[in-house]
């Protein structure tokens, strides 16, 4: 690359640029990545490094690649090198210094675990090129594009999935000693060879494990429609592709993917299927060498697909007269409905804003007649007086045959309190008594917990996100509700849009939304543009009413500043590695909003 000392300004980074495109011993690698940087609108004079907090340092990558580097370090005694580990974006994830005074190089130029040296932040170095471009590259000395880093050697390989082919990351060999760079690279090719080696046998491991599960369950007696997945891998045997296919089978997998991510969940749950089928789920853990390999899922299909029909019909309404008609909410209304008609004790599962209090009070509302609906919560105070006077009004309440008694959300109870209902409702069970209805979310309460087993009849409801088809039907239900001169309606887009997002905070939210739109002035169409920014996001974290306004905030401002994510930053008046990191952790993506 050419001797000459570029200024601060991106005048002079374009005009070393064109002097580079001129050298005949410039590199067409390096070329291309100085003109990314000059696109990217990196300044060359100043050096500007995201930081990200919490790098996933459960990473397939992560996990292989530190006992590697522990052992090389041994090796490296005194020797003025850093080893770098990187995700595929350019997150460092680990660095090691056998150095001290290497350490302060690096600490200077923030080349530091959490930073981000990605080519669209600090331009043409090491670990970015080779990200960029999937090649190993050695960036030299005045190669870099940001003067500061222009003092540093790096050699840099990227690393790839064994099996998949996927980028994972990089690995990075940073010194300040000039020296061969044929010999840098080398070093550099051998330790990613190691790494992706360990990986593989990492992948192997847990696959191999799983597989001889599902090996296992297939060869079983009585084997039946058998699944088994984890984060890299899907098998299922003949019986179950056969058996369950297109929407039921995108449902299936939804669902038993969603069980595999919690290591704890194990034992039967039962599905209702977009045809109109029960899967019946027996789940199995593998675990192997104290790790998560995966789950196992026993399937049973229940009933026989409903034909669909030919032409979209309006939503259809329980005798409830609840909107929704989707076979997981139709499946938990009727099942509700009679465990309640015949007065059996009953727990309703179900995330927050599922609507469990809504099928309740529909459920008395119309098999109710003459009885009266006592709604109670957790106490608001562990005070001692406070909680013996709320177990006194529970056990008079349900004294009284003809009440019905919601205990709404006992998921907040503690164990002590949990184990003094749990011994109050004992006492009143098989007697003379009102009927009893509890509601909880279900990660919530344990397999086997003794408050649960209180009630003969259980229910779960299902989430927004898996009633498909009924999100349509709601947010319609609600417009008429919210605006009932039905002078508007939603567009294409819009109705997309809201099928599309996550709705964390289920019907709840979404009724939200909905009467958020009815009540501002717009036109008798609702288009896109005018939902609120929480449809734009791809999260299902629930969020405290501060995340929410500040999620809404950057959201407006992306919005606003046509997804130019720097000039939000600075609106907001907040760091660009800050900006960074909380559109991660509310699941934004700026593309998506333009």
């Amino acid at each position: 690359m050419p001797r000459h000392q570029p200024g601060n300004s991106l005048k002079a980074a374009r005009e070393l640029y064109l002097e580079a495109t001129n050298d005949p011993s410039a590199r067409p690698l390096v070329v291309a990545s100085w003109q990314r940087s000059i696109e990217y609108k990196v300044k060359s004079g100043s050096l500007d490094a995201p930081y990200l907090d919490n790098p996933n340092l459960d990473s397939p990558l992560a996990r292989a690649a530190l006992p590697i580097l522990n052992r090389l370090h041994e090796q490296l005694a005194d020797d003025p090198v850093s080893t770098i580990i990187t995700d595929r974006n350019g997150v460092v994830l680990s660095r090691k210094v056998s150095h001290d005074g290497l350490t302060t190089h690096l600490n200077r130029v923030r080349l530091a675990p959490g930073h981000v040296f990605a080519e669209r932040y600090v331009g043409t170095n090491g670990i970015g090129t080779a990200l960029a471009s999937g090649r190993p590259v050695v960036i030299a000395g005045r190669q870099h594009y940001v003067e500061e880093l222009r003092e540093f050697h790096c050699a840099a390989v990227p690393i790839l999935h064994p099996t998949r082919s996927t980028l994972l990351g990089a690995f990075n060999l940073t010194t300040i000693r000039q020296g061969s760079d044929g010999m840098l690279m080398a070093f550099a090719r051998s330790v990613a060879a190691q790494i992706e080696a360990e990986i593989a046998a990492i992948t192997s491991r847990r696959e191999r494990a799983l597989f001889h599960d599902y090996m296992e369950a297939c060869s079983s007696a009585r084997p039946g429609p058998v699944l088994a997945l984890n984060r890299d891998v899907v098998m299922m045997n003949e019986q179950l592709s056969a058996a369950v296919t297109g929407p039921d089978q995108y449902a299936l997998l939804d669902h038993a993917r969603e069980i595999a991510e919690h290591p704890r969940l194990e034992g039967t749950r039962s599905i209702a299927l977009p045809s109109g089928r029960v899967a019946e789920l027996r789940v199995s853990r593998c675990r192997r060498e104290d790790s998560d390999a995966g789950a196992v899922f026993r399937v049973r299909l229940i009933g026989r697909a409903q034909p669909t029909p030919a032409v979209a019909a309006p939503p259809a309404r329980s005798s409830l007269g609840l909107v929704g008609s989707s076979p997981p909410w139709l499946r938990a209304v009727a099942d509700s409905e009679t465990a309640f008609v015949a007065g059996t004790w009953l727990h309703l599962t179900g995330e927050a804003g599922v609507g469990k209090r809504t099928l309740v009070e529909a459920l008395h509302r119309v098999h109710g007649a003459g009885r009266r609906l006592e709604v109670r919560e957790a106490p608001i105070s562990d005070a001692a007086a406070v909680v013996e006077r709320w177990l006194h009004d529970i056990g008079e309440l349900l004294g009284v045959p003809s009440n019905v008694l919601l205990l709404s959300d006992v998921h907040l109870l503690g164990d002590e309190l949990r184990q003094r209902l749990t011994n109050v409702l004992a006492r009143r069970d098989g007697g003379a008594t009102a009927q009893l209805v509890m509601t909880s979310q279900p990660s919530m309460v344990s397999a086997d917990d003794e408050l649960d087993r209180v009630c003969r009849a259980s229910g779960e409801v299902p989430a927004l996100r898996h009633r498909y088809g009924d999100t349509e039907h709601l947010a319609r239900f609600f417009l008429r509700k919210y605006r009932p001169s039905g002078d508007s309606r939603f567009s294409t887009d819009a109705l997309t849009m809201l099928q599309r997002c996550p709705w964390p905070e289920n019907v709840r939210q979404l009724e939200s939304v909905i009467r958020g739109l009815a009540r501002r002035a717009s036109g008798p169409v609702i288009h896109a543009d005018d939902l609120p920014p929480e449809c734009r996001v791809s999260s299902n974290k629930v969020l405290t009413t501060i995340e929410a306004l500040e999620r809404d905030a950057i959201l407006r401002g992306l919005m606003d500043r046509n997804s130019n994510v720097q000039r939000t930053a600075q609106d907001l008046g907040i760091s660009r590695a800050t900006m960074y990191r909380k559109m991660r952790r509310y699941g934004i993506v700026p593309s998506s909003l333009t």
